[in-house]
């Protein structure tokens, strides 16, 4: 499947990859979203490290066919000896971010963690001007007040607020700007998402598994019992797949589409994820809480116009 993606996007028009390549990576991305909460809600898997882990290994296993086995993305060579512990950092930040994130919507509805990751570009902000002395324009720091406005709002209005829930999501926000910031300080600026993948899946799943094992592993023993069928791995391989397939799109859609493009497009898949959450699982949304969610996702639109004027100049 994935060799017939690739190679339809080296033989076709530009503007239909672009538009095909886009749409899969909202139906990508919004599914990813929908299946974990699912896994978590519905399932009662109550997992995430060890959801993230199945990850893990499904993103490892398949950069390593799609760069090494198929060839069908070039792959990018570092030193490994020598940028092993820079790897190891990226990778620990990694599978963090993933793994609060899964935490997060074991708790809370993907209406309200979308919301409390709006304060990504805050967070972003701030550790630039304590560890690295950075400023920004006024435009900047304007852009922060509806993003800190709207979360603030978002949360004390939220009707199935969890304090677990709440604070994992605001420390996978914490975690992805970190990841953000060093990614760009360390990394080559020729490095995509399927690369990333190949160098930094494996280290995560060998952190996950240990961990895994001594915190889940003999509830999930227990619970299967309760399962008694495939069904629940079927759904967490597929759960792996998407999260996989979510990763070559994202690859795709940054080889075939302006920065533009993708900064307007992540912007609405927060709308659309939040909209098709709320549809899908039911759970309640004041109009104070729908105004909070409704301002920072504009605060988070405001700052994404002005970083991208800023990288045209």
């Amino acid at each position: 499947m994935i060799e017939s993606i690739i190679g339809l996007a080296n033989r076709s028009n530009t503007n239909h990859v672009a538009a095909f390549s886009l749409a899969f990576w909202f139906v990508l991305n919004i599914s990813t979203l929908i299946l974990n909460k699912f896994i978590f809600s519905t399932l009662l898997f109550s997992y995430p490290i060890t959801l993230t882990a199945i990850h893990m290994l499904i993103c490892s296993i398949g950069s390593i066919l799609v760069l090494r086995v198929y060839k069908l993305v070039p792959l990018i060579e570092i030193n490994y000896s020598e940028q092993f512990s820079k790897i190891l950092l990226l990778a620990l930040l990694f599978c963090s971010n993933i793994v609060f994130g899964n935490v997060s919507l074991r708790w809370v509805p993907v209406s309200f963690m979308q919301t409390i990751k709006s304060s990504v570009p805050l967070f972003t902000i701030v550790i630039q001007i304590l560890f690295f002395k950075k400023t920004f324009s006024t435009k900047t720091y304007l852009s922060m007040i509806p993003i800190v406005g709207g979360v603030c709002l978002a949360s004390v209005s939220e009707v199935n607020f969890n304090q677990a829930g709440f604070l994992a999501a605001l420390i996978a926000s914490i975690i992805t700007a970190l990841l953000a910031i060093a990614s760009g300080m360390i990394l080559d600026k020729q490095m995509n998402a399927v690369n990333l993948l190949y160098y930094m899946t494996p280290p995560s799943f060998i952190m996950l598994l240990p961990l895994a094992f001594f915190t889940e592993f003999q509830s999930i023993k227990t619970d299967w019992v309760y399962y008694g069928e495939a069904q629940p791995a079927l759904i967490l391989i597929l759960s792996g797949v998407i999260a996989f397939l979510l990763n070559i799109f994202t690859f795709l859609v940054i080889k075939f589409t302006s920065a533009l493009t993708y900064t307007v497009s992540g912007n609405l898949k927060v709308v659309l994820s939040i909209t098709i959450s709320v549809l899908i699982f039911k759970n309640e949304v004041n109009f104070l809480n729908g105004i909070g969610c409704c301002v920072a996702i504009i605060g988070v639109i405001w700052y994404s116009q002005i970083r991208y004027e800023a990288g045209r100049k």
